[in-house]
Parts: structure tokens; sequence; C-alpha cells
């Protein structure tokens, strides 16, 4: 159980992060201002301009998370299990396709936590609106929860992160999929989607040798930053033996890293032997056209990140600055 100090503080750290986003400097946390109490945050923006948070430090009981009239529920006090965040995500998502459709600003911005401005929401309204195109005729369903703040509390001890995908095979074995991701908590009167991004939980399933890449301003780049299935042992689409190049990023020697996520949705074993690569960038041109050993047992229903290795050599544009990637591949398997 956390306390109200607790609470106060993991709200205030949410805030914090919020603020700088936003360009805004942390300026002090915790400020006593005599006998008008504590001030939580003092910020100043990119402009000079200060401003702070509300306080006295009790609000934490009023304020909620990002302004909301509530607190969200503990799931682990609560009972609340991963399968009941990836059920929720799912109505919500549906819900919001619906109110989106029928443009009901009003009743979709219900569906989120409050504190978002409304160009936020807005925006958020033209993406869901923008997916039911995308998913009209995709009739199954990948969802999973890829955070259990039950499980690890480092993080969160109140908010689930789920990714949701829609997916359809044809008879060939092709794959048609649209993929969200979603942080959401549950509230006395009902589950509320987060204004904060999912994707920096899901960022914490990279390779370290990615992570240090991006940081180090090398080439490194996410094709699918909403693809939250691929972390998840098991996680296929059935009917389908499916191959995805994700993840690219290039070491210090010039030497390029390929990560593939490879899923096994048939009912048979499959080897997959190597996989043919064909990389462009917009600015950068011909990045590399090779083949390159994948080397993977998979059983039916089992899938795996095989990270592939392309020697400096076979780097066409050297070490250019990537702006805008694209990849084409082609599994061989067997």
């Amino acid at each position: 159980m956390h306390n109200r100090r607790e609470i106060g503080s993991y709200y205030e750290d949410v805030a914090a992060k919020y603020l700088e986003k936003q360009g805004y400097t942390i300026l002090e946390r915790n400020y006593h201002a005599g006998r008008h109490g504590e001030i939580d945050i003092i910020a100043e923006d990119a402009a000079g301009m200060p401003g702070e948070t509300a306080g006295p430090d009790d609000n934490a009981d009023t304020a909620g998370a990002a302004g909301s009239a509530q607190q969200p529920l503990n799931p682990a006090d609560e009972n609340i299990t991963a399968q009941d965040a990836v059920e929720a995500a799912r109505t919500l998502y549906s819900q919001m396709q619906h109110y989106a459709d029928v443009n009901d600003n009003s009743s979709f911005r219900a569906l989120f936590e409050s504190g978002a401005d409304a160009k936020t929401i807005q925006d958020q309204l033209q993406a869901v609106k923008s997916s039911l195109s995308d998913t009209s005729n995709l009739e199954h369903h990948a969802d999973l929860c890829f955070f259990d703040p039950t499980q690890d509390r480092t993080k969160s001890p109140y908010y689930f992160a789920v990714a949701l995908c829609d997916y359809d095979v044809d008879l060939s074995g092709a794959v048609s999929w649209y993929s969200t991701l979603m942080r959401l908590a549950k509230y006395e009167d009902g589950w509320r989607a987060s204004i904060s991004p999912a994707g920096d939980l899901l960022a914490e399933n990279y390779p370290d040798s990615y992570t240090a890449a991006s940081e180090s301003g090398r080439n490194a780049v996410d094709l699918y930053p909403s693809l939250g299935m691929r972390f998840a042992s098991g996680a296929v689409f059935e009917g389908a033996l499916y191959a995805l190049p994700n993840l690219l990023w290039q070491e210090e020697d010039g030497s390029v890293q390929c990560a593939v996520w490879v899923a096994n949705g048939t009912s048979s074993s499959k080897w997959c032997d190597t996989i043919d690569l064909v990389v462009t960038d917009k600015d950068a041109g011909d990045v590399m056209k090779v083949n390159v050993p994948v080397q993977a047992a998979l059983e039916g229903g089992q899938s795996s990140m095989v990270t592939c290795t392309i020697p400096a050599e076979y780097i066409d544009s050297g070490k250019k600055e990537w702006t805008g990637i694209s990849v084409n591949s082609n599994l061989k398997y067997q």
C-alpha cells in the first residue's frame, strides 16, 4: 500500500516529466512558501516565464494523475490483472474509434485522464480516425500487456501498458496488420487512457546496443514503434509465418545490426534459414543489399527476435546519416 506522501511524490514526478517534455526547465521541487504551504514544482518555460504546479502537497487525493479529479486504483491492492487491462484497452479503443468516426469530441475526451489540452485530444482523435480505414477489414486481434505494475513497480504502481494489434492472414499466408499502444489505469468510475505515451515503457525492451547507438547519435531506427507484440514470447499471427526487420542500428565500426522478429503462427515447425534485406534511405540512398543468416528453429506458436550483423564492407552508404529508412525483405525457410 502506498501512503499519501508516496502517491504525491509519484504524481509530482509525472508532472515534472510532462513539463520537461513541453520545454520547461524545473527550477524547484517541494518549495516551502511559508504560511502559504508547499509548492510542488516551480518551472520556467523556454521564454524564461515562470510557472508552477498546484500545492500544497496534500492535494494528491483531489488532483490525481495529470489533474484528474480522482487517483487511479492500485492494481496490487484491488486485484486488477493484466488480462483485465488488455480487455479494458480493447474496449477503450473500440469506443475511441466510434466517437472519432461520429466526431463526438466530448465523449472521446472522456475516455482519457483529464489534464490534456484541447490540441492533444484533437490530435489523438485524428490519429484514431485515420486508423478506421486501416482496421476495417482486420477481423483478428493479438492483444497483450507488456507492462504489468503488479509484477514490476519500479516504473509505476498504477499504470498498465498494452499493445493492441488487429490483423488478417489471407489464403497465401500474407499478413495485414495495424498496431497501437495504450497506457491506462483503472479509476473508481472505470478505466481511462493516459495522456503519457506508452512507448516510453516499450523502449526498455530494446537491445542495449541499439539504445547505446541511439543515445550516442549514431544511426538507429525503430521501423515499427507501435508493434508491441514483437517483444512478447509466443506472440504470433495465427496461420502465418512472418518475418519483420524492425530495428536497425549502426555500430562505431560502421557495421549494421538488424533485429528481425520471426513469428511462426502455423501448426508445424519451421527452420528460418536466411533473409534477403534491401535497405534504402531517402537521403543516403542505397544502404545495403545483402542476404544474411537467421538460423532459427521455431515450433508452431513460437516467436523470436533474431539480431543479424552486416559487416561494414557491405554497407554501401558508409556512415551517412539516415533520415528516412525503408526495408524490403524476403525470408528463406524450410
